[in-house]
């Protein structure tokens, strides 16, 4: 019996958290940011649709806060994927990014123009917690 195996049902056992955390470490030491970043790019642009009511969920998931929230996220990353890697990467995201932007808008005035914003602000970071990175003579 192999030691994945469990002594009970001759079935692979579930990985502890430890393991989990261990193997989340390990493969993100080896994995290009460049794949994280794309990555997130692609899940922000699937969320925001989710929130917007286009996913499997329909409207049980809209969140016009938490959509706009993921397209402004998308928008900046896009901004720094073309800095860092290249407009060429970033291209199959514009065309998602300006779509959900004007599905976003089209959402909130048939919503009568009301946000979720009202429930729960979004946090601004401390300006003086920021991280120093080079070149921004901080």
């Amino acid at each position: 019996m192999s030691e994945a195996e469990s002594p009970q049902e001759g079935a692979p056992r579930q990985p502890t958290e430890e393991e989990m955390a261990a193997a989340i470490v390990y493969r993100l030491g080896r994995t290009p940011v460049r794949d994280i970043l794309l990555q997130t790019m692609a899940t922000m642009s699937d969320g925001a649709g989710i929130r917007l009511g286009l996913g499997p969920e329909g409207d049980a998931v809209k969140d016009t806060q938490q959509a706009k929230l993921a397209i402004e996220t998308l928008r900046a990353l896009i901004g720094v994927a073309e800095q860092e890697i290249g407009a060429a990467a970033t291209h199959p995201f514009r065309e998602p990014l300006a779509q959900l932007q004007m599905l976003y808008a089209r959402v909130v005035e048939a919503d009568g123009g009301a946000t979720d914003t009202d429930a729960e602000p979004v946090q601004q970071p401390d300006p003086a917690s920021r991280l120093w990175t080079p070149g921004s003579g901080r």
